[in-house]
């Protein structure tokens, strides 16, 4: 498809404000065959409406805040879809079609998210931020973490989270000899219990972190709620056994399996007369689904791969294909953090990493995650389809704006090689085998060329879908956001607290009519700020662009820093004392809005991790201080080299960002 750009940009800023503080939301509700259905439920918050005769509806929301769209209709499963502050504020108040699913006898909808625990930082965070699980208060507090994204859960016929954790009310003192142990009060099986969750996948590597001593522990704690759970157990019988699910009247099967026993000893999985998590391979796989009835649905979950990698370890991806070809019919990935691809595979569907659901980890990717709906037909694969969710501050809530974009961007990105395409579904989107070549192209000729990075949402294309210019006079590359969270529009939504950036008395993240990053300086004073920590995701010696809007009330100078954390660093020893270098400068000498663009090559080597600092410097003479105000921050990580417009042998390419140029 073609998509002229200022066309685009027109609809885009189209639509009035109803009435203060509001702003209509539209859009349309129709079934899976594109066909309208009438007299739908459309809900936000407290207002109410209908869909009309060809599935439309127009309803005025808040413009200020998040607007959770509950959508439901006869006969067919509910659900809901996320507007973002940005969303509202920009114009994108049409959501397009909204597929709803139909319900059948045979049908049912199942839930899958990432890793949960509520230990380490839940109850003793990092220096300046607020403790979000009390002793004495554990089960409350964990409601009130789970509350914002407990509506989805609720949804599904049946759902499932990694417990990636042991549960005791006591200290465990039975410690295995590796690197990372940890163990959560046993109310946070209530609390999952309460936001909707079924069952709990328990062959990972932190379910035999204190032994058979925090298991027996675990599974008290479990079997004071209706939790199902497999995966692990004090022998590797009873590791390896399936849980059966009876779900509205047909079983399903539910096995768990960690990926590798550990170098340590003893090991993590269970062996013999030995406990621990069950330990999967080909063979397992093979064994254990054998034992289940071929009539029953059976799901396969494995924690294995590599941590922070993007793609899945080969030696995880042939296990789980495996598993499919030996009769599992859902393969569902762990242990990486992030988010990784899909893979439909034999008419069947494989989630090689779910990332983090409730996690308390301040990588920034680990903070992009998922819910994943997967309606099946019997042990057919009816639809798959993906929730962004954004862990906001350790919080799973629902991602909009930017986040949503980057986390449909990097699925899509990741599943495409895999042969599977993400197909837009309102603010979700349909996992499906790719059936054709899908790429947007986009008309330049009327653009004004620019140095600094542009979305590619502001030009009215998808970031799911790769992208290929058009225009006699122009060249081009694509990139991707790594930073995501640089328009500052995720931060206090849903009542969370903002773990990204460096604040403090004189930094803070200002909201109003866009929200903005603010810096304060006294008279010939200076002000640091940046990400609070590290992005471990990055590419070695990718060209990189910082790009963003900058606010003066007089002449001002800023530096902008990159920090490595080096292989062997610790987190403290690397904030403190990481090499830095000054990757760009600008000298503002006028108040006001200016953009800025600042190019600069990733590390090649010896690198584990980067961050972006920002010094800001009153220039002004005499000395006055004032305000700087920082926004739509952007770092792309470039793609594709320059290309030229046009040119029938480049091949359309991911990103959420283009810059383009004059051609030489």
């Amino acid at each position: 498809m073609k998509i002229q750009t200022c066309a685009v940009l027109f609809l885009m800023l189209a639509g009035q404000v109803a009435q203060a503080g509001t702003v209509p939301l539209a859009g349309q509700v129709v079934n899976e065959s594109g066909n309208p259905l009438s007299d739908a439920t459309v809900e936000v918050g407290e207002r109410q409406t209908r869909t009309d005769a060809t599935g439309r509806f127009e309803l005025d929301v808040e413009a200020d805040q998040p607007a959770l769209l509950h959508l439901s209709a006869a006969d067919h499963y509910a659900t809901i879809h996320a507007l973002g502050p940005d969303d509202l504020r920009s114009g994108v108040r049409d959501i397009g079609p909204v597929e709803l699913v139909a319900k059948r006898s045979d049908r049912r909808l199942l839930l899958f998210t990432g890793d949960a625990m509520l230990a380490r930082r839940y109850f003793k965070p990092r220096e300046g931020e607020p403790v979000l699980a009390r002793p004495g208060h554990v089960e409350d507090d964990a409601r009130v973490l789970l509350e914002t994204i407990r509506p989805y859960i609720e949804l599904a016929d049946y759902a499932s989270v990694n417990l990636e954790t042991q549960l005791a009310a006591k200290r465990l003192s039975d410690r295995l000899p590796k690197s990372v142990t940890f163990y959560s009060p046993p109310e946070l099986a209530n609390a999952l219990e309460w936001a909707g969750f079924d069952y709990v996948a328990l062959g990972n590597n932190h379910t035999w972190d204190y032994q058979a001593e925090g298991l027996e522990a675990t599974f008290d704690a479990l079997r004071n709620t209706g939790l199902g759970y497999s995966g692990a157990g004090f022998d590797e019988a009873s590791a390896r056994a399936a849980y059966v699910a009876d779900i509205d009247g047909a079983p399903y099967g539910f096995l768990s399996y960690v990926g590798w026993a550990g170098t340590f000893s003893p090991s993590q999985a269970a062996e013999g007369d030995k406990g621990g998590a069950a330990l999967g391979s080909s063979r397992v796989f093979a064994e254990d689904v054998a034992t289940l009835p071929a009539t029953t649905p059976t799901v396969i979950q494995y924690h294995s791969g590599l941590e922070y990698n993007g793609m899945p370890a080969l030696s995880e991806r042939t296990r789980l294909r495996q598993a499919i070809t030996d009769g599992a019919d859902v393969s569902i990935g762990h242990h990486a953090h992030i988010l990784q691809g899909f893979e439909i595979f034999e008419n069947r569907l494989i989630a090689y990493s779910m990332g983090n659901f409730l996690f308390d980890q301040y990588i920034y990717t680990t903070q992009l995650g998922m819910l994943l709906y997967v309606w099946m037909d019997g042990d057919q694969l009816h639809r798959a389809e993906v929730v962004p969710m954004h862990v906001n501050g350790y919080v799973p809530t629902p991602a909009t704006d930017a986040m949503r974009d980057a986390i449909l961007h990097r699925l899509a990105r990741l599943s495409r090689p895999l042969g599977t395409c993400l197909r837009a579904n309102g603010r979700h989107a349909v996992v499906e085998t790719c059936k054709e070549d899908d790429t947007v192209d986009i008309d330049l000729d009327d653009a004004q060329p620019a140095n600094k990075p542009v979305s590619l949402r502001r030009l009215g294309a998808p970031v799911m879908s790769p992208v290929r210019f058009s225009g006699s006079d122009v060249a081009y590359r694509l990139g991707t956001d790594i930073l995501s969270r640089g328009d500052f529009e995720y931060s206090g939504l849903f009542g969370t607290h903002d773990r990204a950036w460096l604040l403090g008395d004189y930094v803070s993240i200002e909201h109003g009519d866009s929200n903005h990053l603010q810096v304060i300086l006294e008279p010939g004073g200076r002000a640091s700020t940046g990400m609070r920590v590290f992005g471990r995701v990055f590419t070695p010696s990718n060209p990189t662009t910082l790009s963003g809007r900058v606010h003066t009330d007089g002449p001002v100078e800023l530096q902008v820093v990159l920090q490595r954390r080096r292989i062997d660093d610790s987190l403290d020893e690397a904030l403190e004392a990481g090499p830095r270098k000054v990757v760009g400068a600008l000298r503002i000498k006028a108040a006001g809005w200016h953009d800025f663009a600042i190019d600069f090559d990733q590390p090649r080597i010896s690198t584990k991790s980067v961050r972006l600092l920002i010094d800001v410097a009153d220039a002004s003479s005499p000395a006055q201080g004032g305000r700087v105000l920082l926004d739509d921050l952007v770092w792309t990580e470039w793609r594709t080299p320059w290309l030229n417009a046009g040119n029938a042998r480049t091949m359309g390419a991911f990103g959420t960002h283009v810059q383009f140029r004059p051609k030489p």
